[in-house]
């Protein structure tokens, strides 16, 4: 009736003619939690490996065929910067590198080539908050372009100087800088303080997080070989997995935050 506030779409006792609905079609909300980074820097998150991997798996639900679709126009993106970059850096080379150039090389055209691949990154952020993710969030970023480039190529540099210096440094810093770009996207960070940021928050938890990035590489590459899941599951888990210890560290305000883990939004696979 007009007066009793639940029309004809309705869900709930007050429409008991209204269809049901699956838990498919009722969107989790967002955490609602704001960023700490001033509590991540603290080191005041925890996290477990297992907590974390299990629970990019099972974000996955909802969102493959949304990351696929994303990850085809990226990867032909990328593809098409890799080989203009190429073709650049060849017009000034009188020869053809050597594997220590080449590797070098191909690090920067991977830092240039950031923006093509932030959106991807930040769609599995969103995912880990409980936030709405379309094809087009994979594209969403590219105002932050510069900072994003500032940091990865300044990274990328601070990477190399360390390996050369003594290799730890390099090491350590490759690993500690590994949320630069989130950061530059979802705080809105400087590519500097994005690193700085990024750098002091996972120092605390370094080895832990070393061990997380290792297996997660190890396993997709042994599901790879064997077939045990094949790539169309494990691709996008190994970036879930960033995307989910990305929260754990920035968003959760206490390791009880941890338990249960945050589920991520429903959508048709």
């Amino acid at each position: 009736m007009p007066g009793d506030g639940a029309g004809v779409g309705s869900v709930g006792p007050t429409n008991p003619y209204a269809a049901p609905q699956s838990a498919l079609d009722t969107p989790v909300p967002p955490t609602g939690l704001p960023a700490d980074l001033e509590n991540a820097m603290a080191g005041g998150y925890d996290f477990t490996i297992g907590d974390v991997m299990d629970e990019a798996w099972r974000l996955l639900d909802g969102m493959k065929a949304t990351f696929w679709r994303a990850a085809v126009a990226v990867a032909i993106l990328y593809l098409v910067g890799d080989a203009i970059l190429g073709l650049v850096f060849g017009m000034f080379l009188s020869r053809p590198p050597g594997p220590v150039a080449r590797s070098f090389i191909n690090s920067v055209i991977g830092a240039l080539l950031t923006p093509a691949t932030m959106g991807l990154k930040m769609m599995c952020v969103r995912q880990a908050l409980g936030e709405p993710i379309s094809f087009s969030t994979a594209f969403s970023y590219f105002s932050r372009t510069g900072p994003a480039l500032w940091g990865a190529l300044l990274g990328l540099l601070l990477g190399c100087l360390g390996l050369l210096a003594l290799v730890i440094p390099g090491i350590y810093l490759s690993f500690a800088y590994v949320y630069t770009t989130q950061l530059v996207c979802d705080q809105k960070l400087s590519g500097w303080k994005a690193m700085e940021t990024s750098r002091r928050a996972i120092t605390h938890r370094w080895w832990r997080v070393v061990g997380l990035q290792l297996l997660v590489i190890l396993l997709t590459l042994l599901s790879t070989v064997v077939l045990v899941f094949p790539l169309i599951w494990t691709i996008p888990w190994t970036m879930m997995t960033t995307g989910v210890l990305y929260r754990r560290i920035f968003y959760a305000p206490a390791p009880a935050d941890l338990d249960p883990p945050i589920p991520g939004p429903a959508s048709p696979t």
